[in-house]
C-alpha cells in the first residue's frame, strides 16, 4: 500500500518539477551516443508531459485562491508518509532527484484538493446525519436476492409465517450470512453500503423492510437490537473526523475525482482562465469542462458519428445502385 501511496504522489512530483533550469544550451546529458540540452529535454518534457503539468499548476492556483494549507499541514502529510518507509524516506527520496522541500511543496496540492472535496463534496446535513448515526450500534439481519419481484416474494413469505433464518438460508445470496440466518451481527455506521445503511438506522426495531436497492441486488432487512455507543464526543469535536471518513468513501469508489474535476471546471470558468499557447488550448479547454459537459459532448460525437456513418453507408449504397444500372444500360446496348 505505502509502494502505491507514494508512486502516485512521486509522479505528482515530477509533473510539478517537469521543467529543467539553465541555459537552452547548456548540455545536462552527454554520451558517445550524442547529447541531451536544457532545450532538448524541455521540449521533450512540453510534448509529452506538458499538458498535464499545465492542467496541474492551473488547477494548484486555482484552489490556491479559494483555500489555504499550512506549513503545518504540509509537514503533519510529509511525517505521515515518511513513517510508513522508517529511516529510509531520504534515501526514497535522493533515488527518485527530489529534496524533501521538493517532494513538501508537491503535497500542497493534493491537500488543496482535499480541502475543496471536504468543503464541495460532503453537505453539512450529510455529516450531521452520520453524526447521529454513529451514536448507535445496529444488530441485524439481511436476505439478499437478484431481483424486486424475489425480494417481494422472501416478504411474503416471512410475513406469512415463514422464520426468517430459513428463508435466508433457502434464498439469500449472500453465502456467509445466508449460513447464519441472514445474521450480520453487530455493525454501526458506514460499515455497510450507503441504501443499506440508511435504510437500516431508518428501520423501527424488529420491523421488516421494503426491498432495499444496492449495487448488490435487493435487500430485505430487519434490525433486531439497538445500543448506544460509548465514548463519542460533541459534533464539533467528531466533525472533522467524520469528514474524513466521508472523503475516505468517495476516494475508495473514484467519485472524488470527478467531483475534483468539476470543482475545478467551476472555478476555471469563474476565474476566466486562457492560454496564449495553442499547444495547451486543448489541455486548458479540458480542464474548463465539466464531466457533465464532457458526457454531453461525447453523446453529441458519437450522435454525429452514427449520422455520418448512416450517410456514408447510403451514398456508398445509392453509389452501388448507381453503377449498377449503368452496367445494365450498357450491355442492353
Amino acid at each position: 500500500m505505502k509502494k502505491t501511496v507514494l508512486s502516485v504522489t512521486l509522479a505528482a512530483s515530477v509533473l510539478a518539477l517537469g521543467a529543467c533550469s539553465g541555459g537552452d544550451k547548456e548540455t545536462i546529458v552527454t554520451s558517445k551516443a550524442g547529447d541531451i540540452s536544457v532545450a532538448d529535454f524541455n521540449e521533450t518534457a512540453k510534448t509529452l508531459a506538458g499538458p498535464a503539468i499545465i492542467q496541474q499548476m492551473v488547477s494548484e492556483k486555482l484552489l490556491a485562491d479559494k483555500y489555504e494549507v499550512t506549513d503545518k499541514e504540509i509537514q503533519e502529510a510529509y511525517d505521515a508518509m515518511a513513517s510508513q518507509f522508517g529511516g529510509n524516506f531520504d534515501k526514497v527520496l535522493k533515488e527518485n532527484g527530489l529534496t524533501e522541500k521538493d517532494f513538501k511543496e508537491t503535497l500542497r496540492f493534493p491537500l488543496l484538493q482535499e480541502k475543496a472535496l471536504k468543503d464541495k463534496a460532503i453537505k453539512e446535513e450529510d455529516v450531521k446525519k452520520y453524526y447521529e448515526q454513529m451514536k448507535t450500534e445496529l444488530n441485524g439481519r439481511h436476505i439478499l436476492v437478484a431481483d424486486e419481484k424475489t425480494a417481494n416474494e422472501v416478504i411474503a413469505k416471512i410475513k406469512g409465517g415463514a422464520p426468517f433464518a430459513d428463508v435466508a438460508k433457502e434464498y439469500s445470496t449472500d453465502t456467509g450470512s445466508a449460513a447464519k440466518g441472514g445474521e450480520l451481527g453487530w455493525f454501526s455506521v458506514g460499515a455497510m453500503v450507503e441504501e443499506f445503511n440508511d435504510a437500516a438506522y431508518a428501520l423501527p426495531l424488529k420491523t421488516l423492510s421494503e426491498p432495499v436497492k444496492t449495487s448488490f441486488g435487493y435487500h430485505i432487512i430487519e434490525i433486531t437490537d439497538k445500543r448506544d455507543v460509548k465514548g463519542v464526543g460533541s459534533f464539533k469535536d467528531e466533525e472533522d473526523n467524520i469528514r474524513t471518513q466521508m472523503l475516505g468513501k468517495l476516494k475508495n469508489t473514484g467519485e472524488d475525482q470527478k467531483i475534483i474535476k468539476d470543482i475545478v471546471a467551476n472555478l476555471a470558468k469563474d476565474a476566466d482562465v486562457k492560454t496564449s499557447d495553442k499547444e495547451f488550448k486543448a489541455a486548458i479547454d479540458a480542464l474548463s469542462t465539466t464531466s457533465e459537459e464532457q458526457a454531453k459532448k461525447a453523446e453529441e460525437d458519437a450522435k454525429k458519428a452514427e449520422e455520418k456513418a448512416a450517410k456514408e453507408n447510403k451514398d456508398n449504397k445509392d453509389k452501388s445502385e448507381d453503377n449498377k444500372d449503368k452496367s445494365e444500360d450498357t450491355e442492353s446496348k
